[in-house]
């Protein structure tokens, strides 16, 4: 029976298109072979304790070892399932503690798993450069999809069950700091998705893993040896494999460091439980939920992280074309660059084009709690609204878009006002629309009259037609407005 699995696995090896060299039973070493003396013999106990310097071994010996790792890999059992019985534990009978406790060790279990495989991995990986003398030996292909294959899945049910203790929290089990530790790591893994995304397209593309083709030597003079030196000899297995074997790399360190998050989050949370009984109180997992939802016309934490990720700020650059071209007009040479306000920023990335042109000297501002924070510094928390704002400067141009139409009626006239305090010579580019029917807004000439009385500027109807000519969204044709600062 275990002859006859070993059988299946090399079988297997040959279905997929691998070019195997094969060691019969005797341990004789046959290039290229094909179906007679498929399986090699084990290891002894002998071979397997001793050990050895590769290099200096027989070739027959080093083959025995690598088809003893390559086989033991293709016995492993598949991924571990979530069954219907599992989950209705974990989401109904396990308490708030039990269920934290659960996801952390789920967490734990998946950094040893990736961390086994990746040792195996390399270990495997290297007995190929001792077989560099044999290019036709190209399981090494076999061994960087199978233990890809392998962590990617893992990794792929290690979220799906977090997803089964998180969607049905009637218990409020999850927090707001864990439920940003779990949104921290799915960003993580986007990335690295799109990085295996790009081996395989390398593989699909060029036959290879990374980006180079062949090793060579340089000589004395630093020039590039004619022949390659070194192993490979032949062909770029090693880039592929070195390749290969960092992106395995990647997923074991994340996964490592994310079990550490969770843990971490998952001890400062017990203590609190226990204070809180101490004092024969309860203690409140939902603590943070301000976080997840928007109000009073700020996006929450997790909703603009959940944009900045998904890169779901709309922009409109025909709007920036614009205001270049007809209303900032930027000074060059060494005249000073022209500042603007961006109130309400979002995700900062009109600021971004701005500043990028090396014309403009543009500030982002948004009321999001923690902002500064996940944009990395490059949009500023400030609520706009609060009365008699001063941030110590002012600007030429203010720019405030999609900004009003969602503020509270009261909220309207404090950011008008805070927008005329810190205006100087230029003016004001505001967009602000009708409204849906559950927050209508003033008619269009009332709302004028309002933005010119508070923010103590002029509308200017000419400016306004011209940057409304160039915008690609809608909503800015109809409801953007161009103001001037009065003198």
């Amino acid at each position: 029976m275990v002859r006859m699995a070993a059988l299946n696995g090399v079988i297997l090896l040959l279905h997929l298109g691998v070019s195997m060299a094969m060691v019969d039973e005797s341990g004789r070493y046959h290039a290229g072979s094909g179906m007679p003396d498929l399986l090699p013999p084990e290891p002894s106990a002998t071979d397997k304790a001793a050990a050895i310097d590769l290099n200096k071994q027989p070739v027959e010996k080093v083959f025995r070892l690598l088809y003893f790792e390559l086989t033991k890999l293709d016995k492993q059992q598949p991924e571990r399932r979530l069954h219907l019985q599992e989950f209705n534990v974990m989401a109904k009978e396990l308490d708030c503690p039990q269920r934290l406790v659960a996801m952390s060790q789920e967490s734990k279990d998946l950094a040893e798993n990736i961390n086994s495989l990746h040792l195996n991995a390399t270990g495997t990986s290297g007995l190929y450069w001792t077989l560099h003398k044999y290019p036709e030996e190209h399981s090494w292909a076999w061994l960087l999809s199978q233990t890809q294959d392998r962590v990617m899945r893992k990794v792929w049910q290690y979220f799906v069950r977090l997803q089964t203790l998180t969607v049905p929290d009637e218990k409020n089990c999850i927090s707001a700091a864990m439920r940003t530790i779990l949104m921290q790591s799915i960003i993580t893994w986007k990335r690295m998705l799109s990085d295996h995304a790009a081996l395989l397209w390398n593989s699909v593309a060029f036959g290879i893993l990374g980006d180079v083709t062949s090793w060579r030597e340089l000589d004395e003079d630093g020039q590039a040896a004619n022949e390659p030196g070194g192993p490979p000899p032949n062909v770029s297995w090693s880039e592929n494999l070195i390749f290969g074997n960092m992106y395995v790399s990647s997923v074991q360190k994340f996964m490592d460091f994310h079990a550490k998050e969770v843990e971490a989050q998952l001890l400062q949370e017990l203590m609190l439980v226990r204070k809180a009984e101490e004092l024969n109180m309860r203690y409140d997992f939902s603590a943070g939920e301000e976080h997840r939802f928007s109000k009073d016309g700020v996006y929450s934490s997790f909703e603009y992280l959940r944009r900045q990720s998904f890169n779901e700020w709309p922009v409109d650059k025909g709007l920036l074309r614009g205001l270049l071209r007809h209303i900032l007009k930027p000074r060059y040479g060494t005249a000073p660059r022209v500042s603007v306000g961006d109130f309400g920023a979002g995700g900062g990335q009109y600021s971004l084009w701005l500043n990028d042109t090396g014309l403009v000297e543009a500030l982002a501002l948004d009321a999001t709690e923690a902002v500064s924070d996940i944009t990395g510094g490059s949009v500023s928390q400030v609520d706009l609204t609060k009365a008699s704002l001063d941030l110590a400067r002012r600007f030429d141009w203010i720019l405030c878009l999609d900004v009003v139409t969602l503020l509270p009626e009261g909220k309207v006239v404090p950011l008008l006002q805070n927008i005329g305090r810190h205006l100087e010579h230029g003016g004001l580019v505001l967009s602000w629309g009708p409204g849906a029917e559950e927050n209508k807004q003033p008619e269009k000439e009332d709302r004028i009259k309002l933005v010119e009385k508070e923010a103590h500027v002029s509308f200017d109807p000419d400016a306004t037609s011209k940057l409304k000519s160039g915008c690609e969204m809608q909503s800015f044709v109809n409801d953007l407005m161009v103001f001037r600062a009065k003198a």
